[in-house]
């Protein structure tokens, strides 16, 4: 069995400086995914402190109309760039681990 090593580490494969540009390439796609994955998860909970925050004052306030639909919609927007953002970082691993697939070198 051929000992593959660690995906980020660098191969060499001969060619040092089209690897070194490669591995360099992935590893920052590999650190955008992972801090868009921190700032969805960071608005995520925001966003679920903002539309609680909300709830409990409507639910607290007997003299006032209800006016938390603008937190939930802000709430909920959050939640959507959330998903947004992980969907676009699962999408770059996805990518990279097709490209580093056997079956892509054939």
């Amino acid at each position: 069995m051929e000992n593959v090593g660690n995906p980020t580490e660098p191969r060499n494969d001969g060619d040092d400086a089209g690897n070194d540009s490669a591995d360099r390439k992935v590893r920052k796609i590999l650190v955008d995914a992972d801090r868009r994955d921190d700032e969805a998860d960071i608005r995520d909970a925001e966003s679920d402190k903002r539309a609680e925050a909300a709830d409990l004052e409507a639910f607290l306030d007997t003299g006032e109309t209800y006016r938390g639909h603008g937190e939930r919609r802000a709430a909920a927007l959050d939640r959507s760039h959330a998903k947004t953002d992980r969907e676009s970082s699962a999408e770059d691993r996805a990518q990279l681990s097709k490209k580093d697939s056997p079956a892509a070198e054939e």
